[in-house]
C-alpha cells in the first residue's frame, strides 16, 4: 500500500503527532498477540506473534525510533521473540507499568510527547495515560477505547504494531522512501 493511503485512513492532527514520535512502547499479550495464552503437553508456553508485526520493527529502528515491550507476564517464548527482534528492551512481570514507562522514558529522554503506547486492558492504563499517543487494538474492552488517541483497525495479534508503525513511517516520510527501495 503507498504511504500516501496509508496516510489517508487518518486525520491531520493524528499524522502530525504521529511524525513526531520516537519511541513506540506496547503491551506483548492482546497487542502483538491475540491474548491466548495456550500450554503444550509439558507445560509449556506457546504464542501466535504475527510475522508482520517483526518485519517492521527494523525498519522502526533504522528511523531511529525505540521500540520495546511492557508485559505483566513473564514468557520465555516473549523473550525469545523480543531479542529476534532486536527491540530495545523487553520488560516482564511488571505489576506497575506506568513506573517502568516513567524509567525507559527518562532512561531515553524521551518527553511524553515523543511516545505511542500501546495497551489493550486495564493493566495497560498507567501507560496509556502517561505518553502522547495512546493506542489500542480493535478489540479492546469498548471503555478503553474512549480513553485513547486511536483504536487501530487490527485486532490483537493480527498486525496492531504494524498498522501503528505504518502510519508513524508514512508520518515522517520513511514509508515512502522503503517502497521505492531507499
Amino acid at each position: 500500500m503507498p504511504a500516501r493511503e496509508v496516510l489517508n485512513k487518518y486525520t491531520k492532527t493524528l499524522i502530525k503527532r504521529a511524525a513526531d514520535v520516537k519511541a513506540i512502547f506496547f503491551d506483548v499479550d492482546g497487542v502483538l498477540t491475540d491474548g491466548k495464552i495456550i500450554y503444550d503437553s509439558e507445560g509449556r508456553e506457546l504464542k501466535h506473534f504475527n510475522v508482520k508485526d517483526g518485519q517492521i520493527i527494523s525498519h522502526l529502528k533504522n528511523a531511529g525510533v525505540v521500540v520495546g515491550a511492557i508485559s505483566g507476564r513473564d514468557s520465555a517464548a516473549v523473550s525469545k521473540r523480543c531479542a529476534e527482534l532486536k527491540m530495545d528492551f523487553c520488560h516482564q512481570g511488571i505489576l506497575d507499568k506506568a513506573a517502568v514507562f516513567k524509567k525507559l522514558a527518562a532512561y531515553h529522554k524521551l518527553k511524553k510527547k515523543d511516545i505511542i503506547y500501546i495497551g489493550d486492558d486495564i493493566n495497560d492504563l498507567g501507560p496509556l495515560k502517561l505518553c502522547g499517543l495512546a493506542i489500542c487494538p480493535a478489540d479492546a474492552p469498548v471503555y478503553l477505547k474512549k480513553m485513547v488517541d486511536m483504536s487501530t483497525r487490527a485486532k490483537g495479534g493480527e498486525g496492531v504494531l504494524r498498522e501503528v508503525a505504518d502510519l508513524v513511517l508514512a508520518a515522517k516520510g520513511i514509508l515512502a522512501k522503503i517502497l521505492k527501495g531507499k
